[in-house]
């Protein structure tokens, strides 16, 4: 399979060795100005210029008397009213004077446009007029009214308390309206309430004769979990709080944060499961960075393994053997090409420069070539001879 190379190929003035011509039994499909090929049933080598019959757009490469004759007929070309008409492959010239269809006189008027029809010589061959509308009249309820359109401006505008609308031709006009209400006003027993200057104070409620009910006697503490100290009556401080070693002996549901300034020691299990989706590390640090920060897994006898982020390359690294620290690639794809932009730039984010950058065709997943610039940290620049089609590619870029 060839490989495909969408972008030019330059040699740097080196040789170009060993090289063969595409060898084809008929002219190659869609071609551009400059390609060529061997015509391996004449025999004979060809390049396209793109031009018509007879000086194009496949003209052999050799010194043939056709060949001198397609050249000698593409210098004699047609001026205006003249058309020129070389005759292959009999090498003749016809030259002849183009007539046209339009005659002679003025066209066009205050109230008529004139319209031309041109040919693809850039010759007119016909010529007439279209009459215009010289007024735009309005018919209303008092008569009819001329408006000049450049000039004259029909708008209803409404300020408040005023609103207006305009719905199927018809303008209406309406004020806006506004109500208050008078709030109700409360009323309180002065055995239970005092009001003075608008403001309602509760009177003293002595617990144990002027409520319904039962009111708290006695506040306990559970052993190892909570502390109480005084009991509950009407006059007595209750002070609840925790003991200096708290026992819980079903599962424990911190709603808020957990911090805990000493050790953390896990018993009788063999994996932590935690629901929340991310872990911090180094929460308690402030300012500029300065500590690494991983997760490194204890091998008995043999090294110990790790991922680490190192603060100094500002990179995540990883180790095999505890020793040699390798850093870890990250990978960025995306499908390029909208058929006008020959030089197009992809935004990676890695950060970096050292990246690999590798472009293949969205549809056949071929391998393709092109230009790679590493224009910045974030941006790597993809150059195209042609523009290529819509999503045509897919750049993958490693670092």
């Amino acid at each position: 399979m060839a490989r495909l190379f969408v972008t030019d190929i330059n040699l740097n003035k080196n040789e170009l060795q060993n090289a063969r011509i595409q060898g084809l039994s008929s002219a190659p499909s869609a071609p551009v100005t400059g390609q060529i090929y061997y015509d391996t049933s004449t025999n004979t080598m060809y390049y396209y210029n793109g031009l018509a019959s007879p000086n194009g757009p496949w003209v052999a490469m050799n010194a043939s008397t056709e060949a001198i004759q397609d050249i000698i007929g593409s210098t004699i070309v047609g001026g205006t009213g003249i058309t020129a008409t070389y005759g292959d492959p009999a090498g003749t010239e016809t030259i002849s004077i183009t007539n046209t269809g339009v005659t002679a006189g003025s066209y066009g008027s205050q109230t008529q446009i004139p319209t031309f029809t041109v040919n693809a010589q850039g010759q007119l061959t016909a010529a007439g007029t279209v009459n215009v509308a010289t007024a735009l009249s309005i018919s209303g309820d008092t008569g009819t009214d001329t408006v000049n359109l450049l000039s004259d401006t029909l708008a209803f505008v409404g300020t408040d308390p005023i609103d207006t609308a305009i719905t199927n031709n018809t303008v209406t006009i309406s004020a806006k309206d506004a109500t208050t209400t008078t709030k109700g006003v409360a009323s309180f027993a002065t055995a239970d309430f005092d009001v003075t200057s608008g403001a309602v104070s509760i009177k003293n409620v002595n617990l144990g004769t002027q409520t319904t009910g039962n009111y708290v006697a006695t506040i306990s503490g559970t052993a190892n979990e909570i502390e109480v100290t005084g009991s509950g009556s009407e006059t007595s401080a209750v002070t609840i709080g925790l003991p200096n070693d708290v026992s819980i002996t079903n599962n424990l549901t911190v709603g808020g944060n957990l911090n805990v300034t000493g050790t953390i020691n896990s018993v009788n299990t063999t994996q932590v499961n935690i629901v929340d989706n991310k872990i911090n590390l180094n929460t308690d640090f402030t300012g500029s960075p300065t500590a690494d920060a991983g997760i490194r897994v204890e091998r008995g006898d043999s090294a110990d393994v790790e991922i680490l982020w190192n603060e100094t390359s500002d990179k995540w690294t990883l180790t095999n053997d505890g020793t040699n620290y390798h850093a870890i690639t990250r990978k960025y794809t995306t499908t390029v090409g909208n058929g006008s932009l020959t030089q197009i730039p992809v935004t990676h984010n890695l950060g970096t420069r050292e990246v690999v950058v590798n472009v293949y065709d969205s549809a056949t997943y071929d391998t393709v070539e092109c230009d790679v610039v590493r224009t910045s940290t974030s941006v790597v620049t993809l150059g195209f001879t042609v523009a290529p089609a819509s999503g045509a590619y897919t750049v993958v870029i490693v670092g």
